[in-house]
């Protein structure tokens, strides 16, 4: 069950989108398949819950769900909805868990990883064969972050499993003034995933019915941009 868009400006045509339960903020996620889309939102705050309620929210819609939660508690089952909660979580092991629905007749429309600083480091390949592989000792954790996420836009992009809209959860730290705005370096390493996320949404709730959200990237429009919805 997908609805389509329509993006004002020369962005492209329109595109199939996932729902979202909230449209304002479902407009500017892009949830399409092959997409991976980042969110960053402060711990323990009511956005900090939006990859939960998006899986939700999509498998009440019928779309095959992969919730990725190493720490999330135990909670009633849900049609559509598959929680996996294993203490060790790498590209590796989402790939594993996504391509046990590949065969299936209604394979993983969704994964919500929750959340990117739980990733295990990946070391990246060399480019070819020949070339000499890095002491792991030298590779950088900003340059293991950034291959996390080149990894997970790999397994969104995969045709073998259907190309599965990917969401990503990361932590981020609000400035220290309460009204200052957000910015890419509130995510720490998880800032490497403006290289190859599709669209990347800071979230901050300034008042009890709104949330500021501060467009680090968007494929589908201009950015970085700052813009409030009502939720």
């Amino acid at each position: 069950m997908q609805q389509e868009i329509d993006d004002e400006g020369d962005w492209g045509s329109p595109v199939k989108v996932l729902p979202s339960p909230w449209p304002e903020l479902g407009e500017l996620l892009h949830l399409s398949p092959g997409h991976l889309i980042g969110i960053g939102a402060a711990p323990g705050s009511r956005e900090a819950e939006v990859g939960y309620d998006l899986a939700l929210h999509a498998a009440a819609h019928g779309i095959r769900t992969l919730l990725i939660a190493p720490g999330f508690p135990a909670r009633n089952p849900v049609p559509n909805l598959t929680i996996q909660r294993r203490s060790t979580l790498s590209p590796e092991t989402v790939e594993r868990d996504v391509s046990s629905f590949a065969h299936m007749p209604d394979p993983v429309g969704l994964v919500v990883i929750d959340h990117f600083h739980l990733m295990t480091p990946v070391v990246p390949e060399p480019a070819y064969a020949e070339d000499p592989i890095d002491d792991p000792e030298d590779i950088q954790p900003a340059d293991q972050a950034a291959d996390t996420g080149r990894r997970l836009k790999m397994l969104a992009t995969n045709a073998t499993y259907h190309k599965p809209t990917v969401v990503v959860m990361a932590h981020l730290t609000p400035p220290a003034d309460s009204n200052g705005p957000l910015a890419l370096d509130h995510l720490g390493l998880a800032a490497e995933l403006i290289y190859d996320t599709d669209t990347l949404l800071l979230l901050n709730r300034p008042t009890d019915h709104t949330i500021d959200v501060h467009i680090a990237k968007d494929r589908f429009g201009p950015a970085p941009r700052l813009t409030t919805v009502v939720w």
